[in-house]
């Protein structure tokens, strides 16, 4: 789940988040509401994850999936950067 800043702002003991819905919610258009769940458990290992295993040192790492979402700050960027080389090959 990390430190992603964004992540406390909304989703910390205040209940920010959950606030703005209940009061809020009717208005708020689904995808958005969609979104934000998406980003909630983004990086959450119980949503599943890949197990890697190293063949010489038997190390083991879990790496859980993630969202894909364009609200989150993690999966967005690299869609961003993505975005940004295609433009850049079509213009140059």
């Amino acid at each position: 789940m990390g430190n992603n800043i964004l992540r406390q702002i909304l989703f910390d003991d205040q209940r920010h988040w959950d606030r703005f819905t209940e009061k809020y919610g009717t208005r708020i258009r689904p995808i958005v509401v969609k979104e934000v769940e998406k980003f909630r458990h983004c990086g959450n290992p119980k949503n599943g994850f890949k197990l890697l295993v190293c063949e010489g040192c038997h190390d083991v790492r879990i790496v859980p999936y993630r969202c894909k979402g364009r609200f989150c700050t993690t999966c967005s960027s690299g869609e961003t950067e993505e975005w940004s080389r295609m433009m850049a090959e079509d213009v140059l």
